[in-house]
């Protein structure tokens, strides 16, 4: 089946300025982006601790540990089926 091509209206040259924002490839070192930057290394942290605290909880439940080594095991086995 071949494919159809799509009407194009042709644009037409224009004598408008068209507005155009200048970027700087330079980062900025605003303060408002140091303050970005000082919520973001927060929040990454506080993430990272309530996953070791998850983990910590994990490993102390044996029945679950069990599980999860069975499940480990299964997808090795996929793994080494598939290479």
């Amino acid at each position: 089946m071949a494919k159809q091509k799509m009407p194009v209206e042709k644009l037409k040259p224009s004598k408008k300025a068209i507005p155009v924002r200048i970027v700087s490839d330079v980062p900025s070192t605003s303060s408002s982006d140091k303050d970005y930057e000082a919520r973001e290394r927060k929040y990454r942290a506080e993430d990272a601790l309530r996953d070791l605290e998850r983990a910590k909880k994990h490993e102390s439940d044996k029945a679950l540990m069990a599980d999860v080594k069975k499940l480990a095991n299964e997808k090795l086995k996929a793994l080494k089926d598939i290479c």
